[in-house]
């Protein structure tokens, strides 16, 4: 062989090899859209790590949270669904709309963190991370059910335990009416020969329900796409985990009559709901294989359509994400905050239970008479008046009676022979009021202008 042709030869063999490297999937299928959203999602979590403490505080060690844990690595397998599906495309161009969502969104979290208002500044975190991946990338309806998706990790499904409670009773009562146990229903409580049971908070059904709810959608988000098939699926799913829980109660109330409330059921009956439950899935998962295989071809050429698109996103609309997300960030407005969750005794006669506070003047203390003033640290969340675990009541007291009025609460209290009366007014810029819902309202709007140092008057009186 000649010189020349060993030297086509090898340019030949060269050229091959680009093009192997080109058309590979390794080197074809770009990661730049899946990193990136993994990066706005550190961003905004970085930037607002108070909040993500409160959320690790109020929703990870509870009982009813306890899916918490999950939540995070669906949310991971779902983004990189998208990312496999090439449904991740950056915006190659700024929206002005996408924009100003990002920059009201934005103001929404300052705002709420700056009232300290849990459920608003949670809300708005997850408003927050919506309108930065909207911002960053080409809008798409399933590329927002990711990251609503971590709605379950927020506490605020405990609003629904007391109308689920409600529910259950008029259910529970319904379905014993088809057996022949007297049954007497006053409240919450059901009255049987035998007994009483209570149809407590635990028993409204929330769990069964958050389990549905988490696990329909998911189903739902992966396989289907009709209309009809999703709003018959979800429905099933909603109405299958309340019926599950109905079932439960009635059964117990059965075992309990015949058991003349001796079963072993009536003091640990948490796992036997989750017996009941698990048929009811496997039910509902194959129902849902079968809409799926409905639309099976449908979603086989929508699917088979999308192309692999490799784009970068672009410099000026990462630092405008990055400059809106830091000037709402909680991390840097409290930055020099320190969360000190132990009770702070001082030394007066009678005092009640206020956790946070920074410090405490002693207006006036006596065995008749005791008047402090609580001031609250304005660099954390959970200094505030309002906070839930604060007791008014010192202990070993009794509420006899209590009234609210514009400016203050009172509260006759009793310890034996003893009666007092404590006087209690939230304070906010100077303005004070006794009702709480009015004093969060008017935090929100001293909010709007960064205003946010509150305090806390207490005063105890003997009769």
């Amino acid at each position: 062989m000649s010189e020349s042709n060993r030297h086509k030869n090898n340019i030949t063999k060269v050229n091959t090899l680009k093009i192997n490297k080109a058309n590979s999937n390794i080197f074809g299928h770009s990661f730049i859209p899946f990193i990136s959203l993994l990066l706005i999602v550190a961003l905004v979590t970085l930037s607002n790590i108070p909040i993500m403490a409160t959320l690790w505080r109020y929703s990870f060690d509870d009982g009813t949270y306890s899916h918490a844990y999950l939540i995070p690595f669906i949310v991971l397998y779902l983004y990189f669904t998208l990312h496999e599906n090439n449904e991740l495309q950056l915006r190659d161009e700024l929206s002005w709309f996408a924009f100003v969502l990002l920059v009201l969104s934005g103001y929404i979290l300052f705002i709420s963190s700056t009232a300290q208002i849990s459920l608003a500044y949670w809300l708005a975190t997850l408003i927050l991370l919506c309108s930065a991946i909207n911002f960053l990338f080409k809008p798409n309806i399933r590329l927002i059910f990711p990251t609503l998706y971590l709605v379950f990790l927020i506490p605020l499904w405990g609003l629904l335990t007391i109308p689920l409670q409600n529910l259950s009773v008029i259910a529970v009562n319904t379905l014993m009416s088809f057996t022949n146990i007297p049954v007497f229903v006053e409240q919450q409580f059901v009255h049987i020969p035998s007994g009483v049971f209570e149809i407590a908070g635990g028993c409204s059904g929330l769990r069964y329900l958050l389990t549905s709810l988490a696990i329909s959608s998911l189903y739902i988000f992966l396989y289907l796409r009709n209309t009809k098939n999703i709003t018959i699926f979800a429905s099933i799913a909603i109405f299958g985990a309340l019926l599950t829980n109905w079932i439960r109660i009635a059964i117990l109330i059965i075992i309990g009559h015949q058991t003349e409330m001796t079963s072993d059921l009536m003091t640990d009956h948490n796992m036997f709901g989750w017996y009941i439950y698990a048929p009811f899935m496997l039910l509902l998962f194959k129902l849902g294989g079968y809409l799926t295989d409905k639309e099976y071809n449908k979603q086989k050429a929508s699917d088979d359509s999308a192309k692999t698109q490799l784009n970068y996103p672009s410099s000026l609309l990462a630092l405008l994400l990055f400059i809106t997300v830091l000037l709402s960030s909680t991390s840097v407005q409290m930055s020099a905050s320190t969360t000190d969750t132990t009770i702070k005794r001082i030394d007066v006669p009678v005092q009640p239970i206020i956790y946070n506070y920074s410090t405490v003047e002693v207006i006036k203390s006596n065995t008749m008479k005791t008047q402090l003033i609580y001031n609250f640290n304005k660099n954390d969340l959970e200094s505030k008046p309002t906070f839930f675990e604060n007791k008014f009541i010192p202990k070993n007291w009794l509420i006899v009676s209590k009234k609210i009025n514009d400016k203050e609460q009172v509260i006759k209290i009793k310890n034996g022979l003893k009666t007092a009366i404590i006087n209690v007014s939230y304070e906010i810029s100077g303005l004070k009021m006794g009702s709480s819902s009015k004093f969060k309202l008017e935090r929100l709007k001293q909010a709007m202008f960064g205003k946010q140092t509150t305090k806390l008057h207490w005063q105890f009186q003997l009769n």
